[in-house]
């Protein structure tokens, strides 16, 4: 169990460490090209899923907090 928890926290993880860059190149671009509301886009676009994953892996990380009984210096 701890096993898989581990994987799927790695593989949350890197996906909204990719998006979060991606998101923030997208909306950085769109502010240097003067474009407003293509930064709006951008966050309503690839925001959604970027969030949903960080929040699923944080729920990943606490879950494995209780399974793995880390102490509050871990």
């Amino acid at each position: 169990m701890t096993k898989a928890l581990d994987i799927a926290f790695r593989i949350g993880l890197g996906l909204f460490l990719i998006g979060g860059f991606a998101l923030v190149l997208a909306q950085a671009a769109a502010l240097a090209a003067g474009a407003g509301p293509a930064v709006v886009s951008a966050a309503e676009t690839i925001g959604p899923a970027v969030y949903t994953a960080a929040g699923v892996t944080g729920i990943i990380a606490f879950i494995r907090s209780y399974l793995e009984k880390w102490e509050s210096g871990d």
